[in-house]
């Protein structure tokens, strides 16, 4: 029914760590490159240059992602991309390498994936959506709904949202999105007759 863009800084912090991710892997994946090619007797080194590229690519990505790619339209693709890498460089290892070699590349092939899916979610934008049910507040995995039964007030503000629980424990986001008198008001007003009918109920 209502929606209000925030600041959450659990979020907020996996977002700047991104970046430092993306330099990991890209690190990593020259650490295997070296090792794989040192293995091979330095033969072959042409069909590693894809892998080299997309290593690079990462390293780079990740140094200067804020000012290349802010919104992150790039980066499930990039992590896509890293996935690939480290399943053909895990299957190539395995044919020279140690067990601890391919099972290391595999377990950030996994990695790749996992940050794949978690991040794709954590750069979409953070609402808080207000409705009959009660508050829906975004999280890295999952939304966490609040019902009404469980709060006892709500202030929206231009510049913060504050959730008081019953158990005197409270929320606070800060609002990033410019918010007119009138939506603050309707939304406080929303909230309290949504609270207090529910605690009519259970009376």
């Amino acid at each position: 029914m209502f929606s209000i863009t925030v600041r959450i800084d659990g979020i907020e912090n996996r977002r700047r760590n991104a970046g430092l991710l993306h330099v990991v892997i890209g690190f990593f994946m020259i650490i295997n490159i070296a090792t794989y090619y040192r293995y091979t007797a330095y033969n072959s080194f042409l069909p590693l240059i894809p892998l080299l590229l997309i290593a690079s690519i990462s390293l780079f990505y990740g140094l200067f992602r804020k000012k290349l790619d802010w919104n992150a339209k790039y980066n499930f693709w990039l992590r896509l991309i890293q996935f690939i890498s480290f399943i053909i460089l895990g299957i190539a290892m395995t044919t020279v390498g140690r067990s601890l070699d391919y099972i290391g590349i595999f377990i950030f092939a996994l990695l790749s994936i996992m940050l794949l899916f978690s991040e794709k979610r954590l750069f979409q934008e953070t609402l808080i959506r207000i409705d009959e049910n009660g508050i829906v507040i975004p999280g890295i995995y999952k939304d966490h709904l609040v019902e009404w039964k469980e709060l006892s007030n709500v202030v929206i503000r231009e510049d913060f949202i504050t959730i008081f629980h019953e158990k005197q424990k409270y929320l606070q986001y800060q609002v990033n999105e410019d918010l007119s008198t009138l939506e603050v008001a309707k939304m406080n007003a929303f909230c309290k007759e949504r609270i207090e009918g529910v605690a009519r109920v259970e009376e």
